[in-house]
């Protein structure tokens, strides 16, 4: 007599994908957040249109969460080149694993933090809400990127 395999049942596969998951999903999320300055302007000196434009780049505390919850690490050239702003807020974070920082973030949707055992990290996310003066001027093409 030959017995059949049955097929793995859904229930005891959706039991193995979620032991799978639960042992890797150590994700780090921002435990609190202080934004100590916003409108700020790299190019306050040489153009009062961009440092006036500057001042409506206010992120809030929770989009500025939104932000550091989501943003991946890129190379260091999106932040200089590829979606390069003038405009700029700073504070400091704190993350639930207990690392903790300094963070400079962009109206363009990235982000320079420096952790404060000296690491930096350049980050970026590009879905967020707030006001930023130079939306769809981004890319290394002559077309705008919206």
């Amino acid at each position: 007599m030959v017995k059949k395999h049955r097929a793995p049942t859904i229930k005891a596969a959706f039991a193995l994908f979620a032991l799978m998951v639960m042992g890797h999903s150590h994700a780090r999320t921002v435990k609190s957040i202080e934004i100590d300055a916003v409108g700020l302007n790299l190019d306050s000196v040489q153009n009062e249109n961009a440092a006036r434009a500057c001042k409506k780049f206010r992120p809030t505390k929770n989009q500025a969460i939104r932000f550091f919850n989501r943003a991946y690490p890129v190379e260091s050239y999106v932040l200089t080149t590829d979606r390069f702003s003038s405009c700029y807020a700073e504070g400091s974070l704190k993350f639930s694993d207990g690392s903790f920082g300094k963070w400079i973030l962009y109206s363009s949707g990235t982000a320079l933090f420096t952790f404060n055992r000296g690491d930096v990290v350049n980050l970026y996310y590009k879905h967020n809400n707030w006001h930023d003066p130079y939306a769809c001027t981004y890319g290394l093409s002559d077309k705008g990127e919206c």
